[in-house]
């Protein structure tokens, strides 16, 4: 008996180095209780199984200053079973918006008895624990840079610290629970499927929209469509053969093995997604024969799924868009994937494009740190006054 979705086997997959990215596959089924093996699909064989994978594998919501009843809504869609992290930047004076994130995370505790960790990403003590295994994450006020990529980095070490397995993140502003649920099943079914120890699964959104007045359900964002485009014009220089295999470059959903995600080069912002692609090949293609690469002799398995639900957030607006685009090709104009002359060249016409005169800054990169992370989690909890978990 199957109780998970249905995910359709990728059909191929191109190999670079020790990297194996599969072709963009699809959710077939988004329930599949009581159903069979199918040839071609995959889905949990059965309950227990599910629940094995779901409760190691840690959901990640870093949040900023989004709506509490959006964020709630996320909250709620995420299967019971996973351990919840939050992590927020969020304003505490004049309207502590941090403080109702935690009651709702509270709320939620008392209701499902899930293992809950809510984080302030400007907390004192955190800065304090990280200042001198990743110093250059402290800002000019001594405390963690604000940024999507440094939330992301601080979840890891939390999920290291309580010993799961897998890891998924699920941005805060989506307007559509049920797309939370999607994206979670997705994790779990592709996580399962995987070979490799050292795993990636990526969602590429079926629809997205804003929540404007204006309603119009888009195949893909103009930041993923240009920041797809030039990770396969890059690989596509380097190979000799021109290649579409990317579609997820700056997919916020998507979920790895705490093995790989231990070893990966974080990027600080809205890059962190893209960083993460530019790291792995920099470690298992570029760098393979240099004994870099941690899942040797096996091949690092990279997975992009499409989701069935529309992913409907707030409109955040062009400039937002242009920043998205400009710190994305930042991590790849300066890595060794697209150290070349023809990829910059082609990054630098893009960006003209986009009016942006200069080259790409160089973006703020931070290491995993080499810490006991258990430590880290038990200092973290016994003295910080904002930092709250539950079940634990």
């Amino acid at each position: 008996m199957v109780l998970s979705m249905y995910v359709g086997y990728p059909s191929r997959f191109e190999a670079y180095g020790a990297v194996k990215i599969y072709e963009l596959s699809k959710v077939q089924v988004l329930l599949g209780v009581g159903g069979s093996s199918k040839p071609g699909l995959y889905g949990i064989a059965n309950f227990d199984e599910f629940i094995r994978t779901a409760e190691s594998t840690a959901i990640v919501v870093p949040t900023r200053d989004e709506d509490p009843m959006v964020l709630e809504g996320v909250l709620r869609a995420v299967p019971i079973y996973s351990p919840l992290i939050v992590v927020s930047a969020s304003t505490q004076k004049p309207l502590n918006v941090y403080g109702m994130e935690m009651d709702i995370a509270k709320t939620l505790y008392r209701v499902t008895g899930r293992p809950t960790i809510v984080i302030h990403q400007r907390d004192p003590v955190l800065a304090d624990i990280l200042k001198d295994s990743i110093p250059n994450i402290i800002d000019e006020d001594g405390l963690i840079h604000y940024g999507k990529g440094e939330a992301l980095l601080i979840a890891t070490l939390v999920a290291d610290g309580i010993g799961v397995e897998n890891i998924g993140f699920i941005d805060a502003d989506n307007y559509i629970p049920g797309a939370v649920t999607e994206y979670t099943l997705i994790y779990y079914t592709v996580l399962r499927m995987a070979e490799s120890d050292y795993k990636m699964v990526r969602v590429s959104w079926g629809y997205k929209a804003y929540g404007s007045v204006e309603f119009y359900l888009r195949k893909t964002g103009k930041a993923s469509q240009i920041v797809n485009s030039v990770l396969n014009k890059v690989l596509s220089f380097r190979r000799r053969i021109e290649t579409e295999i990317i579609k997820t470059s700056n997919s916020g959903e998507h979920a790895m093995s705490m093995k790989l995600a231990k070893e990966l080069t974080y990027a600080g912002g809205y890059a962190v997604e893209t960083q993460e692609l530019v790291s792995i090949l920099e470690m298992c293609y570029i760098d393979v024969d240099t004994g870099r690469c941690p899942s040797l002799p096996h091949s690092i398995e990279i997975y992009q799924v499409e989701s069935r639900n529309p992913h409907i957030h707030s409109e955040k607006g062009e400039t937002h868009v242009v920043e998205m685009i400009i710190d994305s090709l930042s991590t790849i104009y300066h890595s060794k994937l697209g150290s070349d002359s023809k990829s910059r060249s082609h990054m630098i016409s893009i960006l003209r494009e986009l009016a942006y005169e200069s080259e790409p800054p160089l973006p703020q990169v931070y290491r995993y740190p080499d810490i006991n992370a258990r430590a880290f989690m038990d200092r973290l909890l016994s003295e910080s006054r904002l930092c709250v978990a539950y079940g634990l």
